[in-house]
């Protein structure tokens, strides 16, 4: 199969609403078709998968962002994945270490096709704690955009620590973390961000990049208010602002 080729939802393109387009923006919708990413459980005892809540998110973002004059691309579009794997290898099993790094590396190839100035990636936590709670941004340090992908990281942890308390779900502010794909830590997701690993990444992402996990799934309070239309809402506005005021300091 092309290597450069996507699958119907994959790597989509959707135009600003207004021009002239200010700038092309990816969102990445965390995990999808055969990955669920984290499960949580709302106070009324719905099961809601990290996948599914990441893509309406992105969706909600995509919409806000277009209405502000920006160009999105989304890495996937519908609960599938959104890279190119064979159809022997479609399937309903998890996903192996090395399909996810594929599929990892076919969103990164998305965002270098799209020429992208921004890649935002939406995840949200989990632990084996329900109690522990609250919102943090990471970004990799280990590339000359650091400064830049910092600095998207603060705005959108900024305005994601806002729209929480909008929805009355003030949350303890975990912070911007400076991770890396090399590190200990690091790795897995934060492959979208790193730099180039010869023999694991050969085509890193060409554009400023923060990951965002505004809560975690497994607290079932938090979960039940983001699980709803107001609070899908009120998250996608703080990310899209987040982004838009990331893009303004960009021009200065």
């Amino acid at each position: 199969m092309d290597p450069n080729s996507f699958p119907p939802g994959g790597c989509v393109a959707l135009p600003a609403s207004r021009e002239p387009a200010r700038a092309v923006v990816m969102i990445d919708a965390g995990h999808g078709g055969p990955d669920p990413g984290a499960l949580g459980t709302t106070a009324d005892g719905r099961q809601i998968a990290e996948k599914d809540l990441t893509l309406s998110t992105t969706l909600a973002v995509a919409s806000r962002l277009r209405d502000r004059g920006v160009t999105v691309v989304l890495s996937r579009s519908t609960d599938d994945l959104g890279s190119s794997f064979g159809s022997s290898e479609q399937q309903a099993d998890p996903l192996t270490t090395a399909e996810s790094q594929r599929d990892l590396l076919g969103r990164v190839r998305c965002a270098n096709q799209a020429r992208a100035d921004a890649l935002v990636s939406i995840h949200f936590n989990s632990f084996d704690d329900p109690k522990v709670r609250g919102s943090e941004t990471l970004y990799d340090v280990d590339r000359p955009l650091a400064p830049r992908s910092r600095a998207l990281a603060q705005s959108l942890q900024s305005n994601i620590r806002a729209g929480l308390v909008a929805l009355n779900r003030p949350s303890p502010d975990r912070g911007v973390i400076d991770d890396s794909a090399g590190s200990e830590s690091g790795g897995g997701d934060l492959v979208l961000l790193g730099p180039r690993v010869p023999g694991y990444v050969e085509e890193p992402s060409a554009m400023p990049g923060a990951l965002v996990e505004p809560l975690f799934l497994t607290n079932p309070g938090d979960l039940t208010a983001m699980a709803t239309p107001r609070g899908v809402e009120v998250l996608a506005s703080a990310i899209s602002t987040g982004v838009a005021d990331y893009l303004d300091g960009e021009r200065r």
